[in-house]
């Protein structure tokens, strides 16, 4: 009785994918329904048919579920991804035979800021307010500030 390979065949070649090719599948997930008189070997022949037809590195995550209800039968679920031929993208590396010159920007040169003279009273009033101001700024969230504007 080789009910295992036999389900297992009948979900890989479901007729329902009668154009699609699911050989070469990167990625697969397999359900096993089964009562309570599955066997080891028998998740064991699941496993590798449907790893046949997966390609080489593909992965395959196996599952059981036991049903009490079913006796003398094996139910196979396949999902599988990745199907079609390898889309791996062609990479091309080119590289240049002469050396390129590295060229480094200078900052720009900036006259020393002019400092007008103030009173000292008023300007450390005038220097106390204005940290208030910009952290009452940053109170407010930026989408809010930018609706305001």
């Amino acid at each position: 009785d080789d009910r295992a390979e036999e389900a297992a065949e009948m979900a890989i070649s479901s007729p329902l994918l009668e154009d699609i090719d699911l050989a070469g599948a990167r990625g697969v997930l397999v359900n096993i329904t089964a009562g309570l008189d599955m066997r080891l070997d028998e998740f064991e022949t699941v496993g590798n048919t449907v790893k046949a037809f997966a390609s080489d590195n593909a992965t395959v995550v196996i599952g059981t579920s036991l049903d009490p209800d079913m006796t003398d039968e094996l139910r196979v679920t396949v999902v599988a991804t990745g199907i079609g031929k390898d889309t791996k993208p062609d990479i091309t590396l080119v590289t240049s035979s002469k050396p390129q010159p590295v060229v480094q920007e200078r900052p720009a040169q900036t006259a020393a800021p002019v400092v007008e003279e103030k009173p000292a009273v008023e300007g450390q009033a005038a220097a106390q307010k204005k940290p208030q101001a910009e952290h009452d700024y940053l109170d407010i969230p930026a989408f809010l500030r930018k609706q305001a504007d």
